[in-house]
């Protein structure tokens, strides 16, 4: 059975080039453009781990964080934090409020092979 990968960016080329990615070397995958629309599929689509981008519209991907991570239900899926603004990455280097940090942390632009690697830890 295919591993779950749920794509979480506001950018229509970045959330269809990860989906092709992905799709092509094995993964299930999901799309969701922002953080509300990401809980939602979260809930539908049961990922094993989600590729997140942070600045969105509607509901940042700093805020989809801290309710999946406060949820008891899907507080355990892994998230990979895909963004190109580098600043965050100190963010979340470490607990904040309780929040425990993401599994990786991925600059963009990103390799590829880098980028699977680090999914195929995350589902394993």
């Amino acid at each position: 059975m295919a591993k779950k990968v749920l794509i979480v960016d506001d950018e229509e080329d970045v959330r269809t080039y990860l989906n092709s990615l992905l799709s092509n070397n094995g993964y299930e995958t999901e799309m969701a453009e922002d953080g509300e629309d990401a809980f939602r599929k979260v809930k539908e689509f049961g990922p094993n781990v989600v590729i997140l981008d942070i600045i969105m519209p509607n509901q940042s991907g700093v805020g989809f964080y801290r309710n999946l991570k406060k949820s008891e239900i899907y507080s355990d899926i892994p998230v990979i934090i895909l963004s190109g603004v580098t600043a965050y990455k100190d963010f979340f280097a470490r607990e904040r409020g309780g929040l425990p940090k993401p599994q990786e942390f991925v600059e963009k632009p990103f390799s590829t092979e880098d980028l699977l690697s680090k999914v195929e830890a995350c589902v394993k």
